[in-house]
């Protein structure tokens, strides 16, 4: 089984390196995005954008306004207003889209052999969890280090905490900085995002294994849609916003109860698609 393993993530992973480009490429275009909302923040708050650098924004700003999602269909304060968080709905999506294909490619391409020499298709398809996992996980830490370092870069701080000001101004609630710690806002800003999307492109992976990959990505996309309207922890995609963790304050939506949630989800997801690829007559 070790040795699948490792020759999944060996090639599996040299094979996706354009896929992590296109991580790093997504994340480029996340700090322009940032880049001009910072722009039109200056020309608020100091009356030019030559001053955007007295706003003290940093890496903490970027996640947090443009990868932070919503608070739902009703704001804070209670009046109806939506607004739908495009980048990071791509940002979730984009893991879940590399993934899509793991099983069913191997499979047309020689996966059958590999089954037959490892003896027991269990082990085939933790292997293929395991790729799948890894990838997320490699997406990821492209992705941020492709934000941080382009943020350093461009003269912006590399502190994850939010401007709370600027905060305030976007979202139209109070974000007290010092009622939180950076360990939670790295936890909700950086992990928990981590752990929904490595969650859904198991549950995906496994889909997969019934129905065609295509319906298996709609399914996961409508799915994560819904989550920015229907504020429940019913909806996964609501602990991968982090404008709704409890590190910001407005919603409860913790790390322990998303550990749990996508730890249980994952495991049924390798249990019921290692039932499925035993039961299935592919030989």
């Amino acid at each position: 089984m070790f040795k699948a393993i490792r020759y999944d993530l060996r090639y599996g992973v040299m094979e996706g390196f354009r896929k992590y480009l296109l991580a790093a490429a997504f994340g480029a275009f996340v700090f322009v995005n940032f880049f001009f909302d910072s722009v039109g923040q200056s020309m608020y708050f100091t009356g030019g954008p030559w001053n955007m650098r007295e706003l003290g924004l940093s890496v903490g700003d970027l996640i947090i306004f443009e990868l932070g999602a919503n608070f739902g269909r009703t704001g804070s304060s209670g009046a109806t207003s939506f607004n739908f968080p495009t980048l990071w709905y791509i940002s979730i999506l984009l893991p879940c889209y590399m993934t899509l294909t793991l099983a069913s490619d191997d499979i047309s391409a020689g996966g059958v052999q590999i089954m037959s020499r490892l003896q027991r298709r269990g082990k085939w398809w933790l292997s293929k969890c395991v790729l799948c996992a890894v990838s997320v996980v490699l997406y990821y830490l492209t992705l941020y280090a492709a934000t941080w370092v382009i943020c350093v870069t461009a003269g912006f701080e590399s502190s994850i905490v939010p401007e709370e000001t600027i905060f305030n101004s976007v979202f139209g609630v109070m974000f007290i900085a010092s009622e939180t710690t950076p360990t939670a806002l790295f936890v909700s800003l950086i992990i928990q995002p981590c752990l929904v999307a490595t969650a859904l492109s198991l549950v995906e992976l496994t889909i997969t294994l019934f129905v065609k990959p295509i319906y298996a990505f709609i399914a996961v996309a409508a799915y994560l849609a819904a989550s920015t309207l229907i504020i429940s922890p019913a909806f996964l995609g609501s602990f991968a916003m982090p404008i709704r963790s409890s590190a910001i304050g407005v919603y409860n939506f913790d790390f322990p109860s998303c550990l749990l949630i996508c730890v249980t989800l994952s495991a049924i997801a390798i249990l019921a698609g290692r039932w499925k690829i035993i039961k299935t007559d592919i030989l």
